[in-house]
């Protein structure tokens, strides 16, 4: 299970995500996400309190990315080192600026 915490400024969104990300909280974590998307220009993800990615949660990731493409974008910040190793090994380092 993961907790969100959402802090909006105009068309701009910053949220802190707590948690793990795994397929267990992954669908209801892309649910939430989706539906910010309409709202902002951009999103940022502070991931700081994340412990673990699975890959349900990278493609959650790559999904609202994606999402955000046409916008403003999507960032992560403040990723831990056990989730920049998974991201890494993946190659999503490629898709995020890490």
């Amino acid at each position: 299970m993961v907790h969100l915490k959402l802090i909006k400024k105009e068309n701009e969104a910053l949220l802190y995500i707590d948690g793990r990300i795994d397929s267990n909280s992954a669908p209801d974590l892309e649910k939430k996400l989706m539906a910010l998307t309409p709202r902002f220009d951009r999103i940022t993800l502070d991931l700081a309190r994340v412990s673990y990615v699975s890959s349900a949660g990278l493609r959650v990731l790559k999904k609202l990315r994606l999402a955000m493409r046409d916008k403003g974008g999507c960032e992560l910040r403040n990723v831990s080192d056990g989730v920049i190793d998974v991201m890494r090994a993946t190659g999503f380092d490629r898709v995020f600026r890490l």
